[in-house]
């Protein structure tokens, strides 16, 4: 089966992939990387950043 990666916002094809034993096609839909970064969901994560308190 191939599975195509859908853009919410451009609706572009991003990525494909394969599922091994299944046949047809399906559509999952997320966020290309160019449209993440214009949103800003791309930058650094919380979770990858350094606080210290005193």
């Amino acid at each position: 089966m191939k599975i195509y990666h859908v853009c919410e916002i451009c609706q572009q094809v991003f990525d494909v992939s394969e599922k091994e034993g299944y046949q047809g096609s399906m559509e999952m839909r997320g966020m290309c990387e160019d449209c993440s970064q214009e949103m800003g969901f791309a930058e650094t994560s919380l979770h990858s950043r350094q606080f210290f308190y005193n």
